[in-house]
């Protein structure tokens, strides 16, 4: 099943340096557009405040093989 990943900053401070952490969730790529960012088709997957996003990315494709 195709899938759209997404990573994003989710520290909610207004200064980056603090608290950062970076998020993976994904969608279906499969839904219609009208469907695909409303709240029940995105998943969450991982969140980390010290590995970077390439590195989470690694550990999410590992599992998904």
């Amino acid at each position: 099943m195709p899938l759209w990943l997404y990573c994003d900053d989710t520290s909610g401070n207004l200064l980056k340096k603090w608290n950062k952490h970076n998020s993976f969730l994904f969608t279906a790529a499969g839904l219609p557009r009208a469907a695909v960012h409303k709240e029940f088709n995105v998943h969450f997957l991982w969140t980390s405040n010290i590995a970077p996003p390439l590195e989470m990315l690694d550990g999410i494709v590992d599992q998904l093989e």
